[in-house]
């Protein structure tokens, strides 16, 4: 419930009339009327699927055979440990090496 002056007001067991914390203000709680709300959320979501582009190398791509396949590399680990390389095939293979 909430106060003309805006606060939430918390209601105490078995009391019919409640005091606002900030403003004095007492409130009836049997003046009070039900509030019922509902709101419908809805997300669209589109896609767009981009060729994937970056440095190729000769890695055989262990899905389809292919000899070639795009990299990048991340380091998603402390700093004195190797980075982690992510490669991607045409067919649509990923794979990913710890080095």
């Amino acid at each position: 419930m909430f106060c003309a002056c805006g606060t939430l007001v918390n209601p105490k067991a078995n009391s019919n009339v409640l005091k606002c914390g900030r403003c004095e203000n007492p409130l009836d709680v049997n003046r009070m009327q039900e509030i019922q709300m509902s709101k419908k959320i809805e997300q669209k979501v589109d896609l767009e699927i981009k060729e994937v582009k970056g440095a190729k190398i000769k890695y055989k791509c262990t899905n389809c055979g292919a000899e070639e396949m795009m990299y990048n590399t991340a380091q998603l680990r402390s700093a004195d440990e190797g980075q982690t390389v992510f490669y991607s095939c045409k067919c649509g293979y990923k794979q990913t090496v710890q080095s």
